[in-house]
């Protein structure tokens, strides 16, 4: 008698608590755990084998990059499990040209046995021949009923949007969601009030920096503190400081939502690809705008007066950039935060000071600029010219590099454990909602949250690939030493040089400088260009 090793697959699809609660309490991970277990305990030939569970949560069956799915292939092509059990075919894909490739080319040839209770198949039945016309044609349906299903969710959602209902997960701030409409919303008073607050400021003249001190000066709190003040329980906005206050982009962005009219927005945002997970803004004749749908905090006078203003006083955060050598490396060393360099000054300021006065941050304090580049540059010129002399630069440059691989790959693995545990996560609180623990809308304040989360750690993910395959696409010396040797020509400091060779430079209220490297052979060979006042 064949021997196995048995290999579950289990797959749980937001997508179908849509058609359902009988049908989502149907497909939940215990039921499918559960029947499976059931099936294989009433075979005796079955019973006995060792069972090793895989589960993907939240992936549609058209996708096959699942991360269990993928695992358990990989596994069954090294030969580690001979037995593959699913509840049904759309558990394991709803592709019916994968799952027909798979039954009559690549389980046969490695020898492994597929079984789908519900379906009633079994592949040892149809040794010798396909696995039947009745299998390609129900994955044929079930093909067919993920795509309807897929277009019927995000039909009824547009049309929500192009009525003006309200589809977001969090109302913005200033609203709440209304209390008996559903898709509606509903003034927040204390919040709205600051809203006002914001553009009558605008209106008066104030630029989104100065609106930003006097709201810190008054200890308002900021839309993130707000939130956690009055939902205590929630996750959202848990990695904001709590030391965090209002700034000029977050000003800016109050002052350019059109929602504070009282106009419903929707599709403001749009992924990437279709199966990203990655959002940019969508253009603004293809978003939805529609006027007077809940009460407006300001009229549309002194909106469209509010943004003349903005556009006269200021520009917005994006724009406002500065490709100074120096740009991002400078951090005040009270704060640690970026400094902002002020080209009409020639020299380095911190904001936080300036838009809190109750920071220790200095508010006025100028730190020129010309000294601490003059100094980088001249300890970068002595260190690049005794290495040469040394001919250790194509060692060290090779340290470097793979010093950098290492530390990229440990946040890779540390991203991932996250990941994996936010979907445990995400897993058991649908577990709780299709078994009745938890309400609906408890379930989908929690998914909304993990969802936030698991985008932002994915684009860590791909920023930390992307790095780790940079750097080992670099020639380990030739190259980078032709352009150091440029670096030897530059007559000053340039913003590649200084990123080349700079971690971070913190100034001291007192003017006192610190220049931290990012290669310790540099310090080694330069003890005394580390720290200067």
């Amino acid at each position: 008698m064949k021997a196995y090793n048995i290999a579950i697959y289990i797959r749980l699809s937001i997508a179908d608590e849509d058609i359902g609660t009988s049908k989502a309490e149907s497909d939940s991970v215990g039921n499918q755990r559960s029947l499976i277990s059931r099936f294989l305990d009433r075979h005796p030939a079955l019973a006995k084998y060792p069972r090793s569970e895989f589960c993907d949560d939240g992936f549609t069956g058209t996708n096959t990059d699942r991360p269990a799915f993928t695992d358990m292939m990989n596994r069954v092509k090294k030969g580690e499990f001979n037995l593959i059990c699913v509840k049904d075919f759309s558990r394991f894909s709803r592709d019916y040209i994968e799952i027909g490739d798979s039954l009559e080319c690549l389980f046969p040839f490695l020898g492994v046995r597929f079984i789908s209770v519900n379906d009633n198949y079994d592949s040892d039945n149809y040794i010798g021949t396909t696995g039947g016309l009745d299998v390609v044609m129900r994955n044929i349906v079930y093909a067919a009923y993920s795509k309807d299903l897929s277009m019927k969710t995000t039909t009824a959602k547009i049309q929500l949007m192009k009525q003006g209902k309200f589809v977001g997960g969090y109302a913005p701030y200033g609203y709440v969601l209304h209390p008996t409409i559903r898709n509606k919303l509903a003034i927040d008073p204390e919040a709205a009030e600051v809203v006002r607050k914001i553009f009558l400021l605008a209106i008066d003249g104030n630029t989104p920096t100065e609106i930003a001190i006097r709201l810190n000066d008054e200890r308002i709190p900021t839309p993130g503190q707000y939130f956690i003040e009055r939902h205590p329980d929630t996750k959202k906005y848990r990695r904001s400081s709590d030391k965090l206050n209002w700034s000029h982009a977050m000003v800016y962005r109050t002052l350019t939502k059109l929602v504070y009219t009282g106009c419903a927005v929707g599709h403001e945002r749009r992924t990437v690809a279709p199966l990203s997970r990655k959002t940019v803004k969508q253009d603004i004749e293809k978003q939805f705008i529609v006027e007077n749908m809940h009460e407006a905090i300001v009229s549309r006078e002194e909106y469209d007066q509010a943004q003349a203003v903005i556009r006269k006083t200021g520009r917005s955060p994006a724009k406002a950039s500065y490709y100074h050598p120096l740009r991002s490396l400078v951090r005040c060393g009270n704060c640690g935060r970026c400094m902002a360099f002020l080209k009409s000054k020639k020299g380095f300021h911190c904001t936080y000071g300036r838009t809190d006065r109750n920071s220790a941050c200095p508010t006025e304090a100028i730190h020129t600029a010309v000294d601490i580049e003059q100094r980088i540059y001249d300890a970068i010129m002595l260190f690049l010219k005794a290495s040469g002399e040394k001919g250790n630069l194509s060692d060290m440059l090779l340290k470097k590099k793979k010093s950098e691989i290492q530390k990229n790959m440990d946040m890779l693995a540390d991203f991932q454990k996250q990941c994996g545990k936010l979907k445990k996560q995400k897993l058991k609180s649908y577990e709780e909602y299709s078994g009745g623990a938890i309400t609906k809308q408890a379930y989908l304040d929690e998914k909304h949250i993990i969802d936030e989360k698991l985008r932002s750690i994915e684009d860590s993910i791909a920023a930390a690939k992307q790095r780790i395959a940079d750097l080992e696409s670099v020639e380990e010396s030739e190259p980078q030493t032709s352009q150091l040797d440029r670096f030897l020509n530059e007559p000053s400091l340039t913003y590649d040089m200084a990123h080349a060779f700079v971690e971070a430079v913190y100034i001291y209220p007192d003017g006192t400088t610190e220049i931290c490297w990012k290669f310790k052979d540099f310090t080694e060979g330069n003890p005394e260009s580390v720290n200067q006042a």
